[in-house]
């Protein structure tokens, strides 16, 4: 729905505390072998290859005609593993104490089968990966395992983390800073509900904002999240209800979203805020969808639904260009969703030593909508909405992965289109080794009639590490970036799993027929920098530790070296 959100606050101190390594956690399997009879298969981990894939490591019974579920035994593990010496210590011994592991039915809520059920090993490969999303989890391994009736015993292995953190915290990328305090529960009172409270300050605002967020109200499939912020430019509010598309096999999905949002926006000029205004959202939405099967593992999900949008803008004192005019939408809308069931478990790609859930097939996603002058008293407008993504392995060890975006109005009265954004972007792997890899990213994306609100930038906080925040601005923009990738799996301190990266961008944002500020130089920039995976809090984020110098630097208002200290979802 394009809320801006940051990406770039590193809870550095709270992982420093509370983080450290899995050692292996991910390779247990069933311990009860002495008790096997004489048609149980024996499990066997096998090497990984220069995949990275770990889809053997953990071989299930095959499914047969009337063979069921017979029990349904948890092995929770708490945070810390003291029967280590490394982790046999008295802060990790009281972190377990003090910890309250998950909730046995919060566990089950996620699972897609029952004692009873018809056994189906698909449904228990989605119920490791549903389980791997959850937040109060660092990993989860299901096994099962044939008695002597040929039925199936399953056991479901997951491991806490520690989710009661103070949010501590500072970054600093394209030469701005960000900071927050407070802190975030993310498995409140072990009933994986997330409390979060914090002051924040970045580039754009200060202010304080409260998260509630339940992915499972009373333990049901119901889906409830609501968050309000205060801040010096405004206030925002956020409420959704949803019965969401939980599984494939979710035959229907409704919500209701209400979101309302007043804040100070700026427009950069060669990294320089040069202009700001005031915007204040309003937005409404339900919807409600249908999900069917298709041939060869497809599935296919279409929604329809109702909006109600406005965007109002308004002069401030600091405001120094021209604002843009009030949009009013409202419409129906259908959507839909193509994707192919083709997952497989990989790990050194995204993160360091953690399970990771990668799909080969195909994401088809599309919307269309529109809004007519006789409801939303405004131009008619055709909204669309299309995204594509795909990976595939070329090789025994080549990975590419790529996506495409689109979206933007049609404008009945100005015949033309309004506010089209197109973004593409192809990643390659080439894996040398099991901790060694080659990356590389392209990344083109193109805009056309962008209203005065908006602007397609480029700098230190989209790709280009050596220069500041939002640097260049135009029309159109390319991004490369080459990577030589290390995922050393070294325990520092034990408290992270360790990579490093050697990097080189180059990138242009232009107009096609004005100046932009910069002449539409090629801007390139080279750096090293540390990667940090905690495994006890926070996990599923890395922390970069980069520092990038700028290539043929020519301009005086760029830094010789930028220092950038970041949080992202990913390498």
């Amino acid at each position: 729905m394009g809320f801006k959100q940051s990406h770039f606050v590193a809870q550095i101190l709270p992982m420093v505390l509370l983080s450290v390594t899995s050692h292996a956690y991910a390779e247990q399997v069933l311990a009860d072998n002495n008790n096997y009879c004489h048609n149980q298969r024996t499990l066997k981990t096998q090497d990984n290859n220069l995949r990275r894939q770990l889809d053997t490591d953990n071989p299930l019974p095959e499914a047969a005609d009337n063979r069921k579920i017979t029990s349904i035994k948890l092995e929770q593990l708490n945070v810390f593993n003291t029967a280590l010496e490394e982790e046999n210590n008295a802060l990790f011994r009281f972190a377990n104490r003090a910890h309250m592991t998950t909730e046995p039915e919060v566990i089950h809520s996620v699972l897609l089968f029952s004692e009873g059920d018809i056994y189906q090993p698909r449904k228990l490969l989605e119920s490791e990966r549903l389980l791997r999303k959850q937040g109060y989890l660092y990993d989860a391994r299901i096994h099962a395992e044939l008695d002597c009736d040929g039925n199936v015993n399953v056991k479901v292995v997951t491991r806490d983390l520690w989710t009661l953190l103070p949010e501590i915290s500072f970054s600093r990328s394209g030469g701005e800073n960000e900071s927050s305090i407070g802190f975030r529960e993310s498995n409140f009172l072990g009933w994986g509900k997330r409390v979060s409270f914090s002051r924040t300050h970045d580039a754009d605002r200060t202010g304080y904002l409260f998260v509630y967020d339940d992915p499972n109200i009373f333990s049901s499939r119901y889906r409830g999240r609501l968050e309000y912020s205060d801040n010096d430019d405004g206030k925002r509010h956020y409420i959704d209800v949803s019965y969401p598309f939980y599984s494939i096999d979710t035959p229907y999905s409704y919500g209701a979203t209400s979101y309302s949002d007043q804040r100070r926006e700026p427009l950069y000029y060669r990294g320089e805020v040069v202009s700001e205004f005031e915007q204040k959202t309003t937005l409404n939405r339900a919807y409600f969808g249908h999900s069917s099967q298709l041939a060869r593992s497809w599935t296919q999900r279409i929604s329809l639904g109702i909006e109600n949008r406005e965007d109002t803008f308004k002069a401030i004192a600091a405001t120094q260009l021209p604002i843009a005019d009030d949009r009013s939408l409202s419409y129906p809308f259908i959507s839909a969703q193509w994707f192919e069931d083709h997952y497989v478990k990989v790990r050194n790609f995204d993160s360091i030593y953690r399970t990771e859930d990668l799909n080969l097939g195909w994401n088809i996603q599309a919307l269309l909508g529109y809004s007519s002058k006789d409801f939303s008293d405004d131009a008619s407008r055709t909204i669309y909405s299309l995204s594509l993504s795909k990976a595939h392995y070329s090789g025994d060890n080549q990975l590419w992965r790529f996506k495409a975006d689109i979206d933007g109005y049609w404008n009945e009265e100005q015949d033309d289109v309004e506010n089209l954004i197109t973004s593409s972007q192809v990643q390659y792997y080439l894996n040398t080794s099991l901790q060694q890899s080659w990356y590389a990213k392209v990344r083109l994306q193109y805009a056309k009639n962008l209203t005065a609100d908006k602007q397609l930038t480029l700098g230190g906080e989209n790709g280009l590490r050596g220069y500041p925040l939002d640097y260049q601005i135009g029309d159109r923009s390319f991004l490369v970036s080459l990577e030589k990738r290390y995922y050393w799996e070294y325990d520092l301190l034990q408290l992270f799993k360790v990579g490093g990266a050697a990097f080189y961008d180059i990138g242009r944002a232009w107009y096609n027929d004005k100046d932009n500020g910069t002449n539409g130089n090629v801007l390139q920039n080279i750096g090293v920098g540390l990667r940090l995976a905690p495994s006890r809090a926070n996990a599923g984020t890395v922390i970069h530790l980069d520092i990038a110098a700028p290539i043929n630097k020519k301009d005086s208002d760029i830094d010789s070296v930028q220092w950038l200290v970041t949080v992202k979802n990913t390498f």
